[in-house]
């Protein structure tokens, strides 16, 4: 595949080396080892964990509105692709609606919601773990959440498919079937915000509280309420479903851990947690400088430059973590690049970890003994997401 002028982290070199690897992990670890940095058709990937923290925070790092729209939406997604004194004034409004207070009321809707699915396949002793349990669980909720209707789950679904995994071998290629995807939502939220603003019901979804939210004292301009949707189904809709696959896969190739969390429930934050940091489900991001960046010891990231900061890499940073390649339950909440850092931290960091929480519980309560094929015969796609794409699993039926 190859790059143009605007930079896809899809297409680099990294993102092709691993994209279908069981287990990159020790891949990643190496290079942050021994590499730290590298310049690759005028990109600055980074790889150690300290530097990426660095840039991250930096007052002269543009997130990805760097290089202008992206994701098959020409005009800047809220809030991602905002920096500046716009992205802390979208973040103050966006922040709450996700926060833990705003989460916490879900919780007893995704465990029945657990229940359900995992009452389908139950009495089979055999599931495809992603396609009947880590896909539908997190789409269906955030569809509740946010105020979409769940009946067109199927439609959400290519469009996201169609942003994150667009086929194409050239960035040209890539951003055009981007932009058929991203043309029909643009058009499905044109229609369904007109109808909800005729809806007299006063509703407390997201889209609900958008609807009646203001900005600089106007109520939020149609444009930017379609960027604000725009980024939010496809970030709701993939990155849990991603997480949940490679957390049951891991739990799947390591028994007796995962028969530690069935008599200790109390390890389940750190122990997702830990195998977050490990699994690395969302495995790098791009950043833009404004300015030269002297990180030291002679790495100057220079104005203008773009640079491809792998997270998976920092997570399993050999000069920054004590044994990065093992899962150890007992690291407890070590800062980590799960949901990436600083200004552009994910903004549904609390409704993911409780989400994986509940689901865990109710497959852990359901199907405790449930196996998994040897990773070289389970299917990973490890390019924009890193996701267990096909998960068959045994267990005692019940």
């Amino acid at each position: 595949m190859t790059q143009a002028t605007k930079f896809d982290p899809r297409l680099a070199p990294i993102a092709q080396y691993v994209k279908s690897m069981a287990s990159p992990q020790a891949f990643y670890s190496e290079k942050a080892g021994k590499v730290r940095a590298e310049r690759v058709n005028g990109v600055v990937t980074l790889y150690r964990f300290d530097d990426i923290i660095r840039v991250n925070r930096h007052p002269a790092i543009l997130g990805n509105g760097g290089q202008g729209g992206s994701f098959g939406n020409d005009n800047p997604l809220i809030p991602l692709e905002i920096d500046g004194e716009d992205h802390k004034k979208w973040r103050k409004l966006l922040d709450p609606l996700f926060g833990p207070k705003q989460m916490a009321p879900l919780e007893e809707q995704i465990r029945t919601l657990a229940g359900e699915l995992i009452d389908k396949f139950a009495s089979r002793g055999h599931a495809e773990l992603h396609d009947e349990f880590c896909e539908p669980l997190p789409s269906l909720t955030f569809l509740r959440l946010v105020g979409a209707p769940i009946e067109d789950l199927d439609f959400f679904l290519d469009f996201k498919n169609g942003v994150i995994h667009p086929e194409g071998d050239t960035v040209e290629e890539i951003e055009a079937n981007m932009a058929v995807a991203g043309g029909k939502l643009l058009e499905y939220f044109v229609n369904y915000l007109a109808e909800r603003r005729k809806d007299t019901e006063q509703k407390n979804d997201v889209i609900g509280i958008l609807l009646r939210s203001e900005v600089d004292g106007k109520p939020i301009e149609e444009l930017d309420l379609l960027n604000i949707m725009f980024l939010l189904m496809f970030a709701g809709l993939d990155t849990i479903t991603s997480s949940l696959s490679c957390i049951f896969a891991w739990l799947g190739q390591n028994p007796e851990a995962r028969d530690r969390l069935i008599a200790d429930r109390s390890l389940l934050p750190a122990a997702i947690e830990e195998i977050l940091r490990y699994e690395s489900p969302v495995p790098a991001g791009q950043r833009h400088a404004t300015a030269d960046i002297d990180l030291g010891d002679g790495l100057v990231i220079k104005a203008g430059e773009a640079i491809h900061a792998i997270w998976a890499a920092a997570n399993v940073d050999p000069t920054h973590y004590d044994n990065p390649l093992e899962v150890d339950f007992n690291r407890g909440r070590a800062p980590n690049m799960v949901f990436a850092s600083g200004t552009h931290r994910c903004l549904g960091s609390h409704l993911a970890r409780m989400e994986l929480r509940v689901a865990l519980e109710e497959i852990l309560n359901r199907i405790p003994d449930y196996q998994v094929p040897a990773p070289e015969d389970l299917v990973y796609d490890n390019v924009s997401v890193r996701t267990v794409t096909k998960l068959p699993v045994t267990f005692t039926a019940s």
